[in-house]
């Protein structure tokens, strides 16, 4: 089973609801994950690269996290939702 990561500043708010998007979503899709929020100040490399990804309220700009990332802000907007969903779907299929 893949581990997800979702992450936003302060690992409250924007990651809780990222994170229960996400969930809905992989459950309709019939898509199993593990899935774990956290803040970004929580971050480090060896706790973000031992995930196998993580979706991000805001860009990561961490050179030592080789974690693939995607930015999930439209997951908060509803903006791009859809194409990020896609995105995450792709990414823990693959």
């Amino acid at each position: 089973m893949k581990k997800v990561l979702v992450v936003c500043g302060n690992g409250i708010a924007s990651s809780s609801i990222m994170l229960a998007g996400l969930k809905d979503y992989l459950d309709e899709q019939h898509i199993s994950a593990d899935l774990e929020k956290a803040s970004l100040m929580t971050c480090s490399d060896d706790f973000c690269n031992d995930k196998d990804l993580i979706v991000s309220s805001t860009k990561l700009d961490r050179p030592g996290i080789k974690t693939p990332v995607i930015v999930g802000s439209g997951l908060l907007t509803g903006i791009g939702e859809e194409e990020v969903l896609e995105k995450i779907k792709k990414a823990i299929l693959s």
